[in-house]
């Protein structure tokens, strides 16, 4: 086993070091930018940036470097940089003068080097929160998508593996043929769409909801309230706006919305794997040994089906951490899905490469802990 361990550390971290170089030089050949954009919407030619102010943005930013100086910066830190050799230093547009790789700010004051993000720095925000670090707005979106994911994943997850079952052990049943229903209508509805009918539905004093069932209807979006409105089911529980439980309100709609995917493909799943596994000769052995249903079916059949929904769920490790981007949006749930879709609208950079960067590493954890899953599932695999 330690030599497999070993064998995988090493292949994840190659893994992240390519996954790390594609996500930087992805998104610097990408077209457009903060210095292509510097002078779009200003028509007079007096006001605009020239070639000068231009320079100089970059050098803040750091843009300066190149992609290659960028991403040693970016992977390493630049406090170190001031000892490269100005032979490798980029050049001036204007002057064609060797430029610092260090940013101007870094050379006025060594404390606000960038550490790289080997050492936990993933710089500043350019514009989602502008000037703040990155590694904090994330920090400020966390708790919003972890709230949301891990309520979406249990709550899902809850459902489907017995339904699945059910509908597997009675094939060709009313259940069953409703919940193959469910599952085409779960896995085809667009996210977009649902979410917005649910809104409609639901949400506001003037939804169906409120208007003829009389019943208190659910914020439309936000994370908290700002202010309580009459008839709200904030209103009715006497919910302090900001509190847990005002998030947890908030919450509820798009929970549903993320539930409803999720159900529909691992309730799929499990119904298929454990289809298969019921057709299997060690299945017939245990019922002809005379054990009840019951015993066949958790002991013998369940570990067994529960390998290929395993593989589907622990990848849900970093999507619990990206967050749904639509459904963030749609809900305007200030999340890690919505703060990527933010980070990308305004070619924030630096948050968007952290995001990736972190949930590339997430998906290297989760496959590890496949595997890992897998031999405590089902004993015939064996670390070799």
């Amino acid at each position: 086993m330690t030599n497999y361990l070993i064998r995988r550390l090493v292949q994840m971290i190659v893994v992240v070091i390519v996954s790390s170089m594609a996500i930087y030089f992805l998104l610097w050949l990408a077209p457009g930018g903060p210095l292509d954009e510097i002078n779009q919407g200003i028509s007079d030619r007096k006001a605009r940036f020239s070639e000068q102010d231009i320079q100089r943005v970059a050098e803040y930013l750091g843009l300066h470097r190149g992609p290659v100086w960028g991403f040693v910066a970016w992977i390493a830190g630049e406090d170190w940089m001031a000892n490269v050799p100005q032979a490798l230093w980029p050049r001036d547009r204007v002057t064609s003068e060797p430029v610092s790789l260090q940013r101007p700010i870094c050379r006025d004051n060594p404390d606000k080097c960038g550490r790289g993000v080997l050492r936990l720095d993933f710089g500043i925000s350019w514009q989602v929160a502008r000037g703040s670090p990155v590694i904090k707005v994330i920090g400020d979106r966390l708790q919003n998508t972890l709230i949301l994911m891990v309520a979406a994943t249990v709550f899902s997850l809850l459902v489907a593996i017995p339904v699945g079952i059910y509908s597997a052990v009675h094939q060709y049943s009313r259940l069953d043929y409703a919940f193959t229903t469910f599952t085409f209508f779960g896995t085809a509805m667009p996210v977009f769409w649902f979410a917005l009918l649910v809104i409609i539905a639901v949400s506001g004093n003037q939804s169906p909801w409120h208007q003829f069932l009389n019943l208190p209807y659910f914020p439309t979006g936000n994370v908290t309230t700002a202010k309580v409105l009459p008839g709200s089911i904030i209103d009715i529980l006497n919910i302090k706006p900001s509190s847990l439980g005002d998030i947890l309100v908030h919450a509820v709609l798009p929970t549903i919305v993320l539930s409803l995917l999720y159900m529909a493909g691992w309730g799929r799943f499990m119904r298929s794997s454990m289809l298969e596994v019921l057709r299997q000769d060690y299945v017939r052995t245990a019922r002809a040994k005379g054990l009840i249903e019951r015993v066949v079916i958790m002991k013998h059949a369940l570990r067994n089906s529960l390998i290929p929904l395993v593989t589907i769920v622990v990848f849900q490790l970093p999507g619990i951490f990206g967050g749904a981007i639509i459904t963030e949006t749609v809900f305007n749930w200030k999340g890690m899905g919505f703060l990527y879709f933010q980070s990308l609208g305004t070619n924030d950079y630096p948050v968007a490469m952290a995001l990736l960067f972190i949930t590339s590493i997430l998906v290297v954890v989760a496959t590890l802990l496949g595997d890992f899953l897998y031999t405590m599932i089902d004993p015939r695999i064996r670390f070799s």
